[in-house]
């Protein structure tokens, strides 16, 4: 075996006992918000580096893993310590029973007659508008020959005297 395929195993491995390291400390994470933020994160980061191949940018993740394991270890401990204390006050979780929202991304393209119930309500707003854009004016013209303003030619006007 060549050198650089002996690094390579060894940070293969090392990087996989680093993901189990920290799934197992999210899984112990004392309350269920925790666990799932903590264990999507750590997949969601190593599935977004999975493809990397310089060594050197290999070495500085695991690096940063490592930190990681000793943030999210005292962390653990901690929150685990405070939820053994009877008198700690802790703050209702308003997300827990609420329902999981969902992005337009995770919903799909919407259905064909969806689409085409929103079209006719477009074209049919639309509609509306051209007509009543096109009834303005004919009132407008009607009132005008109706009520000639004072002063004007032919303007007869019960109120004055001429």
């Amino acid at each position: 075996m060549s050198s650089t395929s002996t690094t390579s195993l060894q940070q293969t491995q090392k990087v996989l006992g680093l993901y189990r390291k920290l799934l197992k400390i999210g899984k112990a994470m004392p309350t269920e918000t925790r666990q799932a933020l903590v264990l999507s994160r750590v997949k969601g980061d190593f599935r977004a580096n999975a493809a990397e191949k310089d060594l050197q940018e290999i070495e500085g993740m695991i690096q940063l893993a490592e930190l990681q394991v000793d943030n999210l270890e005292i962390q653990r401990d901690h929150l685990t310590e405070l939820s053994k204390n009877p008198n700690l006050i802790i703050p209702v979780d308003i997300h827990k029973n609420a329902k999981p929202r969902i992005s337009r991304f995770m919903r799909g393209p919407p259905l064909s007659w969806e689409r085409k119930a929103a079209q006719e309500a477009k074209d049919k707003a639309k509609q509306q508008q051209q007509q009543q854009k096109q009834q303005q004016p004919q009132q407008s013209q009607t009132q005008k020959a109706d009520n000639p303003r004072h002063g004007s030619p032919g303007h007869v006007c019960k109120n004055h005297k001429h």
